[in-house]
């Protein structure tokens, strides 16, 4: 039966299914189409995403509804970086030299700026008044009052890319790190604050530079992304292991042009890399070998962070959110599973039922898909699908507790991204207490 009901969309607020996790990337709303510059998780629920045209905006579930929180203020300038050190303590950087600050997390921001006209490339929250800013002009500044009161330090010629911290066990205090364009620079707790710097082996040259760096989550290595050449620019890995004296190309053999701007390794194995044209790849041994994740977009993506190993976020142009509670990788059955020849929707199973059932359903094509279900005067009484789904097999558990006995329809529609007509198909299922 495929016939579309006539229903009006007055929602009434249920308790929805859950879907498998069996799907890699999800894209989410955002409700904006700006670039989307830098993104932090604060739990497994909750980040907070800055953007080049002004917006902040924060989840608290997951990606599936943001919040604009942008400032009520003047300041019409860009967001280029965001560091929060707990769950509530933040810095947001931009351009016109503003950094900005909150201790709730996110919900509401003072605002600050640097002694000196800069544009603010990036930003390491250390505590909840402190935090390092790396600028356009190789000015590092450092503030542990909130911004009142600024300490500043030339530590190169390059703009500061990345500022960011050593995250194992330290006797000594936690030493930092900054990458500029084309070098690597040091602050180490002993035996002088004072920044150090070396180039980046293989980044000098013109049209090479380095975008962010991290180090691994308990202690494990540190990795540099960028883009390598000129005419041609190859996207670049690069590692280095505290037994290392040298830095190691780990790149994946892309065989594509373009760079690497992000990067986030939520532990000593598994790294995270994105970059130009929708380009994302995971590793789970350290970055010595690389599979390319199957993600939704084209479109740019700069930025990436995972609270986990499998939950995470990441951001790119014209508004691009993505995110993944399963590491971006499918269980054994789906990766080997063919893909569906037709679309289909089973029946409920069991059906009658007492308080939940399974609906299982059957997609050929990339594209945006909604289950919904509808009581017998047509309103929508939960929605259980409402995300952009690669072609396979799914299955829902719609838990309907908060509901009466009575008779329900639920409705799958699907919209391929190929261009394909769109299909639609109903049908009927009883619910006995």
């Amino acid at each position: 039966m495929s016939t579309l009901l006539r229903i009006p969309f007055l929602a009434v607020l249920m308790l929805t299914g859950v879907e498998r996790s069996d799907a890699q990337w999800l894209v989410r709303n955002s409700g904006t189409t700006d670039k989307l510059t830098d993104v932090v998780m604060l739990s497994r629920s909750i980040a907070v995403v800055v953007s080049k045209a002004g917006p902040i905006l924060v989840t608290t579930d997951a990606g599936v509804t943001w919040q604009d929180v942008t400032l009520p203020l003047s300041y019409g300038g860009h967001w280029n970086a965001i560091s929060f050190c707990d769950s509530a303590s933040g810095y947001a950087a931009g351009d016109q030299s503003a950094v900005f600050w909150t201790l709730n997390g996110g919900a509401g921001w003072m605002w600050r700026y640097l002694p000196a006209k800069r544009s603010c490339y990036s930003v390491l929250c250390t505590g909840p008044g402190s935090c390092y800013v790396g600028t356009d002009s190789g000015w590092v500044f450092n503030t542990s009052d909130t911004g009142r009161t600024w300490s500043s330090e030339k530590i190169s010629e390059w703009p500061v890319r990345s500022i960011f911290r050593w995250r194992g066990e330290s006797l000594v205090g936690v030493s930092k790190f900054a990458i500029t364009s084309h070098s690597f620079c040091t602050q180490y707790v002993l035996p002088s604050p004072s920044w150090g710097e070396v180039e980046i082996p293989g980044l000098e040259q013109p049209g090479s530079e380095a975008y962010d760096a991290e180090f691994a989550q308990n202690g494990g290595p540190v990795y540099i992304v960028g883009g390598h050449g000129d005419y041609f620019s190859r996207p670049v890995v690069l590692r280095k292991l505290r037994s290392d004296t040298s830095w190691q190309d780990v790149s994946p053999a892309t065989g594509m042009s373009g760079i690497f701007t992000g990067v986030s390794a939520p532990s000593a194995s598994s790294v995270y890399i994105c970059g130009s044209g929708g380009v994302m790849y995971k590793s789970t041994d350290g970055g010595t070998t690389w599979g390319r994740q199957d993600v939704p977009t084209k479109l740019d993506i700069n930025a990436i962070c995972f609270f986990d190993e499998t939950r995470g976020f990441a951001v790119g142009d014209s508004g691009l959110i993505l995110y993944t509670q399963t590491g971006g990788l499918l269980g054994l059955d789906d990766r080997t599973a063919a893909i569906p020849a037709e679309f289909e929707l089973f029946q409920n199973n069991p059906n009658p039922f007492n308080s939940a059932t399974n609906i299982e359903y059957r997609i050929p094509d990339f594209g945006f898909v909604t289950l919904r279900v509808y009581d017998v005067l047509g309103r929508q009484v939960a929605a259980l699908v409402n995300e952009v789904r690669r072609p396979g097999s799914y299955k829902v558990v719609f838990d309907a507790r908060s509901l009466p006995s009575g008779v329900y329809f639920y409705m799958l529609t699907a919209s391929p991204f190929s261009g394909e007509r769109g299909m639609s198909r109903l049908r009927k299922l009883v619910l006995l207490k």
